[in-house]
């Protein structure tokens, strides 16, 4: 996803929030990932225990944030009718229509390439927004940004060249290519983050840096590395990648809740400022928290009773509400504070 700021929000230095909304976001997010990835691997039983912690205490409430920031009162479901309303049947067609064509081995095939692209969004965009924190940036990091995407192309290819037979347990189709493009792939990505970390160590030579930005392009890299990499196992790679996206995303969009509802400039400086977003931080996890769970039941409940259609219902219905997600997330965070 594409993150922009809305229009006459202020911050101040190269925080997002502050010291430890930012220590929380860079450092934890990483270390919770790296550490419950691996558990995962330790044995079946352990990789079963993470699955579930990650399923109900971050993808599904990640879900739910989401549409906290469509639906959260009359005016933006107003505003946002058709993303809320028109969109999940399209996509409820489209993902039955895969279903029909290539069984679950298509629907996964779909997700690992669709979610790979949804994390890289993800990290252009939170990556775009350190950069505009710094008062000393001018324009865009094109080779910041040039890195956030490589590493991941690397690392789907990788995987495409290494031919999983299965994802999940499920079969997955992943295209075919050959090792050498992956490895070629790798080399320009290797070479561009030499270059990268060259860079940065002139500005802080310099002391032009910005810390905060370059630590959140090292940990994408980090985590791509570890998850598409470093892990033969596509499944366990996943988790990882996917419980670091989970909690980054739950953390910003909370974020963005607060600054659409500031009246005026947040300073981190301003204790009092800062006192209602954290009493609310606890509301709003409440919210995603229970929410989350309903809808993951609700929908593996819907899908059980449909089974008589012959098709594999319950994952066409998690599948939606995932690609409707996405979806959703590349329209709302492109918009500027007078469309969002």
């Amino acid at each position: 996803m594409s993150l922009r700021w809305p229009a006459g929000i202020a911050t101040h230095g190269p925080f997002l929030y502050g010291p430890w909304f930012d220590g929380l976001f860079l450092f934890g997010t990483v270390g919770i990932a790296l550490v419950l990835g691996a558990l995962a691997m330790i044995s079946p039983a352990m990789f079963v225990a993470v699955v579930l912690v990650d399923i109900w205490l971050f993808a599904s409430p990640h879900v739910i944030a989401t549409y906290t920031r469509i639906g959260f009162d009359k005016a933006h479901i107003k505003k946002h009718w058709f993303l809320i309303f028109g969109l999940p049947p399209i996509v409820l067609v489209l993902v039955t229509m895969v279903a029909l064509a290539y069984e679950l081995g298509g629907l996964f095939t779909l997700y690992f390439i669709a979610q790979t692209y949804h994390v890289t969004r993800q990290s252009f965009g939170i990556s775009r927004a350190y950069r505009r924190a710094d008062p000393q940036a001018s324009g865009p990091d094109r080779l910041s940004e040039s890195l956030i995407y490589l590493f991941p192309l690397w690392g789907l290819l990788h995987r495409c060249a290494t031919a999983p037979e299965f994802f999940y347990g499920f079969p997955i189709y992943l295209p075919t290519v050959d090792a050498a493009l992956a490895d070629a792939t790798g080399i320009v990505a290797v070479l561009a983050a030499a270059w990268w970390a060259y860079r940065q160590i002139r500005l802080a030579l310099a002391g032009r840096l910005n810390v905060r930005h370059s630590l959140f392009v090292v940990s994408h890299l980090l985590v791509i590395s570890v998850a598409y990499l470093w892990v033969a196992d596509i499944t366990s790679g996943w988790l990882v990648v996917n419980i670091w996206h989970n909690l980054q995303y739950l953390q910003f969009v909370w974020l963005q809740n607060v600054r659409r509802d500031a009246q005026g400039p947040i300073d981190a400086k301003d204790f009092q400022r800062l006192v209602k977003p954290l009493k609310n931080a606890g509301k709003y996890l409440a919210v995603c928290l229970v929410l989350g769970a309903v809808m993951y039941q609700a929908l593996s409940v819907a899908g059980q009773q449909l089974v008589w259609l012959g098709l594999p219902t319950v994952f066409i219905l998690h599948f939606t509400v995932n690609f409707h997600h996405y979806l959703v997330d590349g329209v709302i965070w492109k918009r500027r504070k007078s469309a969002a």
